[in-house]
């Protein structure tokens, strides 16, 4: 049988502010994390990462542009973008209002 992780509502492992952008870890396992993020307008993460793995992300509220190698995406609410995380990344909310996703990455190396 699985392990089942259940973590309730107001549970958090860790919470990381960065320049306006605050990060929820919302759950960590030795092969993945859920991460909430939420930016405030025109905020940016302000470097570029570059790590193992995998990351999938979708916007659940406002705009983040994912700046990935040479290429920028518009994400806005609903959208999904996945990709290898070795690729250089950044993000930024190019907007006026706060924005708001949920990320997986894999393997456990962001937070």
């Amino acid at each position: 049988m699985e392990k089942v992780i259940v973590v309730r509502k107001g549970e958090k492992i860790k919470t990381t502010l960065l320049k306006g952008i605050r990060f929820n870890l919302l759950l960590k396992t030795d092969i993945l994390e859920a991460i909430l993020h939420t930016y405030e307008p025109e905020t940016s993460i302000g470097r570029t990462y570059k790590h193992m793995g995998q990351e999938v992300h979708f916007l659940l509220k406002g705009e983040i542009e994912y700046e990935i190698e040479e290429h920028t995406y518009l994400l806005k609410e609903g959208d999904v973008i996945c990709f290898p995380s070795m690729l250089p990344h950044t993000t930024r909310n190019p907007g006026k209002e706060k924005a708001i996703g949920f990320a997986v990455v894999t393997p456990p190396t962001f937070m």
